[in-house]
């Protein structure tokens, strides 16, 4: 009897998934060396939890964190990708707060089996005391656009 409580708990556990479950985005997750048409180079880490973490080898010489966010396929090797990082632009504070902070708005395709990416981005500033990154209708200030190209990174 105590078995076949069991099973048909686990039986009925495993019909619901959880509310806050993510698409697992099929081939997508992974991290992909980024090349935008800035000359940039980034790498991306698309989590099957719907994360993504960036960095840029541009950080060091215009003072800015790795970045973090959130992504979600929209079509089949398609997805939409935000991340925000902090700025820290030459400010003696010490980066408290950050001198802006800065948020990536990407539409991103995948090539089969997601072996590349493409895509365009368009990035803005927002200024960490009177506008909120997570509401883009804050922003004051003008944007920035590119495009880039990517591949995925693997274990020869």
């Amino acid at each position: 009897m105590r078995k076949f409580f069991l099973f048909l708990t686990l039986m009925v556990l495993g019909t619901f998934s959880p509310v806050h479950a993510a698409s697992k985005g099929g081939c997508i997750p992974g991290t992909y060396l980024v090349l935008e048409g800035s000359g940039t180079q980034s790498l991306w880490t698309f989590s099957k939890d719907g994360t993504i973490q960036t960095a840029s080898s541009a950080q060091g010489s215009l003072n800015f964190s790795d970045a973090h966010g959130a992504w979600k396929q929209t079509r089949s090797r398609v997805a939409i990708a935000t991340f925000i990082d902090f700025n820290y632009g030459g400010a003696d504070n010490g980066g408290f707060p950050p001198t802006s902070i800065a948020r990536v708005d990407a539409e991103l395709s995948f090539s089969k089996k997601c072996v590349t990416v493409a895509g365009s981005f368009e990035l803005r500033f927002f200024d960490p005391e009177t506008e909120d990154p997570l509401d883009p209708s804050t922003d004051t200030g003008g944007s920035l656009s590119d495009t880039f190209t990517g591949r995925r990174v693997t274990v020869p």
